[in-house]
């Protein structure tokens, strides 16, 4: 259901099933970017994670790009089933730019484009 809904937005995406499965592709992705002199967000122009994953969950994978100085900007999403305002604190605690409540695709396209320009996204807008 999500990759149809990104295909029919037309975005560009590499899924991956474990938190730490994406957030090891993101550092193989960095690392390209260093090596050929671009800045990521020429690579990667945004991450959208579930909370619930194996391995590494999105709370922990979030506050990963976050903390990390080269992969800081880039704005991640977070489209969850788990809602609630405790959910919705931690997501802002870990620094992550949106959060949408899963299967609102049309949520999901503003928070991703509002992403994009470079804006916050409130929760559940």
């Amino acid at each position: 259901m999500l990759q149809h809904g990104l295909d029919s937005m037309k975005v560009p995406s590499v899924m991956h099933v474990t938190g730490l499965e994406a957030w090891n592709n993101i550092k193989k992705i960095a690392e390209q970017a260093k090596a050929e002199g671009r800045p990521i967000s020429d690579k990667i122009a945004f991450v959208l994670t579930d909370l619930e994953m194996p391995e590494m969950d999105g709370f922990t994978l979030t506050l990963n790009i976050k903390r990390d100085e080269f992969l800081k900007n880039i704005p991640v999403i977070i489209h969850s089933s788990l809602s609630g305002s405790a959910n919705e604190d931690h997501v802002r605690k870990v620094g992550a730019d949106g959060y949408v409540a899963k299967f609102e695709i049309n949520e999901l396209e503003a928070a991703i484009h509002k992403a994009l320009d470079g804006k916050k996204v409130p929760a559940n807008q």
